[in-house]
């Protein structure tokens, strides 16, 4: 179970050749850079870093106004994709050819920018003239300048009414309180009462209160002159002119839009430069040098070696970590194995005084997760759909482990399956209305759930155990044996012994088992205590940690509570199926069903037995021997967000 060796590479070189040993190290792909200890910069050293940071902004700005171009590429042109399908692969010649037309590109993208920005502007303009023109539409016939509602000794004012009531009550008020004004009506129609009152000026302010207080709309004042006739005519020409540049501006943008393509590799050209402007500007070095060091694997010193000397003038050194050092962390594993170092790295990578606890986990992960789904049907259809993600999505990275880790957890269920004879429940039963039956290889969960509860534990048992054990091979290694056998070793006889009395097997055995352990924890757990009396006290309060061990054992019945749970579902799916009977209208419907209450049943008891098995793993298991703490190696590498850079063979002999 050990970690990755590394080693702390150190490579001087010139300055005019950083960029190039950066690149090729992002190529390689195989250094994590150490942060170099924070410094007073000094003022000439902070203007030189000036141009860089700056460099880095306008790197970040450029990529926020790719995405939104590509943002709307993507909804302008659609492509259609497989379903499945990954990331477009693009090889390195053209990736760099899409560099090499950054600049028109760019230019592509800021007229798409001022393409945008006019297209909103004139969708707002024309918001604006619809809204008037609505408003002007009902006073089409009023023979009036709408700019010119006052004279030197009359105010007029134009407006609507939404009912004949509000059109009495103003007529009424404004006659007992300004009755040299007049109220008429223009026009009527659904939308209400167009009208117009007229009044002395030095009376006006008292008339505006009185047909506000109705309910008086007053028509919003007009900035150009002209009847309502000359300026819903005006407006017209104004709309068509918008219209026709919205147009033009829409087909500018269609036609801007179909670079979406070369946009996406645009942009993850600027994301590695990005990466390795950030990584270069965090360099120490004088005028004419620079240096920087890294965590290496060991196995891949020679190549990172081979691979920088073979180019540029630089010198290196490397030396193995310390004992001191707080180096990251690179687990190795087998092919089957390897899927479930994500189940560690969720919970801590171990730390460089550790060892990688994935080979141990990875076969009990793998147990309880079938057991805990326990579906031929359901295993089957698991395996295929990862089988589907790995083969034609190409999940990479932590999802591509998860998927693979998912893929061989529902072999697992199908091997469960059929011990317990379940395939999507009792689905062959039903179908065959009990003609045909998938026997149990085991035994059956719903027709002897107390076993399975006895089977749960004794497996929870034997995974306790194993942490127990990889506990005290670590103290072994660590020169400390005696705790291990003093400490650890006990319990294996108590626990041993107490289920062998439980179980009625053995006559007295377990009991003398018990004894023994529990004998040896009190005589030797406090021995770290000189005091007798004290000792003897350490001793018995060791015995308290039983409570603890029966905790973990028994939440290893939440096997047999999911068991159960998947099952039942997955029958009452299938009855609820057949309600509609032996016909060709009873199946449509129970393959209806079907589909949605076991598709529903697999993602939640899949999901279920993921997080339960997890759980196992974290608390019981983890708990006897694992802490964690490390973190994981994050090489300098080519990262990318929209497509996939493929390399050529010769850069993939390379990089071996």
């Amino acid at each position: 179970m050990p970690i990755v060796k590394m080693e702390k590479l150190t490579v001087i070189g010139l300055r005019e050749e950083r960029d190039p040993i950066m690149d090729t190290l992002m190529r390689l792909g195989a250094v994590e850079l150490i942060e170099p200890p924070a410094e007073q910069e000094t003022s000439a050293e902070e203007a030189a870093l000036v141009p860089e940071r700056q460099a880095i902004q306008g790197e970040i700005s450029l990529m926020s106004r790719l995405e939104m171009a590509i943002d709307i590429a993507r909804r302008r042109h659609p492509v259609k994709r497989k379903m499945f399908s990954g990331r477009r692969q693009v090889d390195a010649a053209t990736l760099m050819g899409v560099a090499g037309r950054e600049k028109e590109l760019l230019g592509q993208i800021a007229r798409i920018e001022q393409n945008q920005t006019r297209i909103a502007e004139l969708r707002q303009q024309l918001g604006h003239l619809a809204t008037l023109r609505d408003l002007l539409q009902p006073w089409e016939g009023l023979d009036l300048d709408l700019k010119q509602q006052q004279t030197a000794h009359v105010q007029v004012f134009l407006g609507s009414l939404d009912t004949p009531e509000m059109l009495r009550q103003a007529e009424t008020q404004l006659r007992e309180e300004v009755p040299e004004s007049l109220l008429t009506v223009l026009s009527e129609d659904e939308g209400g009462l167009r009208c117009a009152a007229a009044t002395l000026r030095s009376r006006s302010d008292l008339a505006r209160s009185i047909l506000r207080k109705a309910g008086f709309s007053p028509l919003p004042e007009i900035d150009t002159p002209g009847t309502p006739s000359e300026q819903l005519s005006r407006i017209s020409g104004q709309i068509r002119e918008i219209q026709q540049e919205l147009a033009r501006r829409e087909q500018e943008l269609d036609e801007l839009a179909q670079s979406g393509a070369d946009f996406e590799v645009l942009h993850d050209f600027l994301l590695i430069r990005h990466d390795r402007l950030k990584a270069s500007s965090d360099l120490p070095g004088s005028q004419h040098t620079f240096w920087l060091q890294g965590w290496v694997p060991a196995h891949l010193v020679k190549s990172v070696a081979r691979g920088l000397e073979s180019r540029f003038m630089v010198a290196l050194s490397h030396e193995p970590a310390g004992p001191e050092d707080e180096y990251p962390i690179l687990l190795s594993n087998s092919k089957l194995v390897k899927p479930y170092e994500v189940i560690v790295e969720m919970f801590s990578p171990p730390s460089t005084r550790e060892q990688d606890p994935t080979p141990l986990l990875a076969p009990f992960f793998f147990f309880f997760f079938g057991m805990m789904l326990s579906d031929i049907g359901y295993g089957l259809l698991l395996s295929g759909l990862c089988a589907l993600l790995l083969f034609k999505v190409k999940a990479k990275g932590e999802m591509g482990r998860m998927v693979k880790m998912l893929f061989l957890c529902g072999i697992s269920s199908v091997i469960w399956g059929f011990l317990f004879g379940s395939f999507f429940g009792d689905m062959v039963s039903v179908l065959s209305q009990g003609r045909l039956v998938i026997p149990a290889l085991w035994f059956n969960p719903m027709d002897d759930a107390t076993k399975l509860m006895i089977w749960s534990m004794i497996f929870g048992v034997i995974h306790l155990f194993a942490g127990m054990g990889a506990k005290a091979y670590l103290l072994f290694v660590t020169g400390r044996g005696k705790d291990a056998v003093l400490d650890i070793f006990p319990w294996y006889l108590i626990i041993a012994g107490l289920g062998i009395l439980l179980g009625g097997i053995g006559g007295q055995t377990g009991l003398y088992l018990a004894l023994t352990g529990a004998s040896v924890l009190v005589l030797f757990g406090g021995r770290g205590t000189r005091n007798p009396v004290m000792r003897l006290l350490k001793g018995l309060l060791s015995l308290y940690d039983i409570t603890s061990y029966i905790s973990d054992i028994l939440s290893y019945t939440r096997i047999l509570a999911l068991v159960l749970a998947t099952s039942v579902i997955a029958m009452v799916v299938n009855l609820l199926g057949f309600l509609g009977g032996p016909s060709i209208t009873g199946f449509f419907f129970y393959v209806l069903v079907a589909i949605l209450g076991h598709g529903l049943n697999l993602a939640l008891s899949a999901l279920s037995a993921y997080v339960h098995t997890s759980r196992l793993h974290y608390v019981e298991f983890f708990g006897k021997f694992y802490d964690g703490g490390g973190r994981l190696w994050r090489p300098l590498t080519i990262k990318t967000r929209y497509v996939d850079i493929v390399r050529s063979p010769a850069e993939a002999m390379e990089k071996a």
